[in-house]
């Protein structure tokens, strides 16, 4: 029989205890990543823009973002979060893209393309959630690239017009016959047009305007606006001690991945969003819902 040392018997012994620290220390995060897609948190803001007309002091804009009602953004979220909403008490809703998940954007390693149902199933859904928001001055929309579906936004755009939401594709409306709000199409999936969108707004005049891609925050320095964007899940996932964040390829080398930005006249605020993409998790980036509340 052979000899085995105790020195031997104590390195197998460190060893397996270090193998299973390793272990431990990956599933936890792993598994926290998997919850946090569920800790919705309400962020309050209050903007200031230079001649915001006296009769909207106080005027409240709950913003919701990147839904992707889809296999691995669970019903219960969307429904949470517009009740959460709702529970804000808006004067007005903005949605700004991306109600649902293209097929091909689950990630192969997840196995949703095996059992996820077909995308209109899951927007019918979604618009059957949004037809509970409530907003006395109106939910008004602008497409993502997800909503484009063989290359159309019509489908999505009629379902959220069937429920009662304003979708405004580079066109502009007035709040209370003052205040001006301008939708831009999609920058990856369409043809924004500013001129078009901003025809009859001097770029002084105080303005809101939804963009799903932040990178139009590039077209606007000389626009006294508040522009809310999403379309980066604000990296989604963050790995510690890093710089590393998920981030849309169509970015580029542009910052603009989360919260608030200043670029000339124009401010920005980029939401995290509320539903996750590729993966049915989030890593130190949970899903938010901005409340702004404008001052005059």
């Amino acid at each position: 029989m052979p000899c085995i040392h105790n020195s031997t018997i104590r390195n197998r012994n460190f060893m397996s205890l270090l193998s299973r620290a390793a272990a431990l220390t990956l599933a936890v995060p792993i598994a926290y990543s998997l919850v946090e897609p569920h800790y919705l948190r309400v962020r309050h803001f209050t903007v200031c823009l230079e001649g915001m007309p006296a009769a909207l002091d106080g005027l409240r804009v709950v913003q919701l973002s990147d839904l992707h009602f889809s296999a691995i953004t669970s019903a219960a979220l969307i429904h949470h979060a517009v009740d959460l909403c709702n529970a804000q008490q808006p004067d007005l809703v903005v949605l700004t893209g991306d109600y649902v998940s293209r097929r091909n954007s689950y990630s192969q390693v997840t196995l949703a393309r095996r059992w996820a149902r077909p995308l209109m199933e899951y927007g019918e859904a979604m618009a059957e959630e949004v037809a509970r928001l409530k907003a006395p001055l109106g939910i008004f929309a602008v497409p993502g690239n997800h909503d484009y579906s063989m290359g159309s936004f019509e489908a999505v755009r009629q379902l959220l017009n069937g429920v009662g939401v304003k979708t405004l594709v580079n066109e502009s409306l007035r709040i209370e016959g003052s205040l001006p709000i301008v939708g831009l199409d999609d920058l990856r999936a369409s043809r924004p047009l500013l001129r078009q969108a901003c025809e009859g707004i001097a770029p002084d005049e105080p303005h809101i305007i939804l963009s799903h891609n932040p990178r139009l925050l590039q077209r606007v320095p000389d626009r006294n606006c508040l522009m809310l964007s999403g379309h980066t899940h604000g990296g989604q996932v963050h790995l510690p001690f890093t710089s590393f964040r998920k981030r849309p390829h169509d970015m580029g080398e542009t910052e603009w991945h989360q919260g608030w930005y200043r670029h000339g006249q124009a401010q920005m605020y980029v939401s995290a969003g509320v539903g996750s993409v590729h993966f049915p998790m989030r890593f130190r980036c949970p899903p938010e819902m901005p409340v702004f509340t404008f001052r005059a």
